[in-house]
């Protein structure tokens, strides 16, 4: 009988060490967990603001004559565009390899400075500071001219779980959205502001011929084009030509590390900030 309560005892024991190792490996877990979480959203929070005192030191907002600053509250009201005076002067101090701004009324949070660094890689984890952080930089392809002459340029920004850089592009996945918000514009350092409509919106691999850069006639492009459009998600009835000038957006779309989301614009106007 004693020999049996000293074997009950001893089970009792073990089972109590085991406990108390499983609840210090969960409790070690869980602050780890808590540490990384932490130092993931303070990362965003200075790219973030980093971005926010560029816009502060170098954006003048410029409403349209006759127009109120603020929206009236009407929801059926369209929003105005509102031009930016982007003062590249100074952020050429800042980084000389801005090359422009993009900016979008809706979503709004997309309003960045366009950097062209010597390859694809720097502004991954780089902010236009020179910043190590993980949001990085909206940047342009390497191998485009810089100065949107391309028939298509091409800029890419991290999908950010927290929706800043190009994170707010995947909205663009609904047609709703896109009939609300068909538009965006580029800011250039000669004082223009390029207007470009949407086009396709698409679901596509890292490999998808839809990330051709050059064409080598007019009938490849317009072949590019029409392949484009038939891969999107929705037909908006853009039209388009060989004298079309697009950009595409590229962002991933964190369902996997191959997948990516392309926003396709068309430029259809321009016009000098200020005139």
């Amino acid at each position: 009988m004693e020999e049996k309560r000293k074997h009950h005892r001893g089970r009792k024991r073990k089972g109590s060490v085991l406990s108390s190792v499983i609840l210090v490996v969960a409790v070690a877990v869980f602050i780890f967990s808590a540490y990384k979480l932490i130092s993931i959203y303070s990362e965003y929070h200075k790219g973030d603001r980093e971005y926010e005192n560029i816009v502060e030191d170098a954006i003048e907002i410029q409403m349209p004559q006759g127009e109120e600053t603020e929206q009236a509250e009407e929801e059926q009201k369209p929003k105005v565009h509102a031009s930016l005076k982007v003062d590249f002067e100074k952020l050429k101090k800042t980084n000389k390899d801005i090359v422009a701004w993009i900016q979008f009324d809706e979503p709004e949070r997309i309003s960045y400075p366009v950097v062209k660094g010597a390859d694809n890689d720097k502004y991954l984890k780089t902010t236009v500071e020179g910043k190590q952080n993980s949001a990085g930089a909206i940047f342009m392809d390497a191998n485009n001219s810089g100065e949107f002459g391309d028939r298509n340029t091409f800029i890419y920004g991290h999908n950010m779980k927290n929706g800043s850089m190009f994170g707010q592009l995947r909205k663009f996945k609904t047609k709703d959205y896109y009939e609300q918000n068909p538009y965006f514009y580029i800011y250039t350092p000669d004082g223009k502001e390029v207007k470009y409509q949407i086009f396709a919106v698409c679901i596509v691999e890292d490999t998808s011929r839809s990330y051709t850069r050059f064409y080598n006639s007019d009938e490849e492009y317009l072949d590019y084009l029409k392949y484009i459009k038939s891969i999107a998600r929705y037909d908006t009835g853009v039209e388009l030509t060989t004298e079309s000038k697009i950009i595409s957006l590229s962002t991933c779309t964190n369902v996997s590390e191959t997948q990516r989301l392309l926003v396709h614009g068309v430029k259809i106007g321009e016009t000098i900030v200020g005139e």
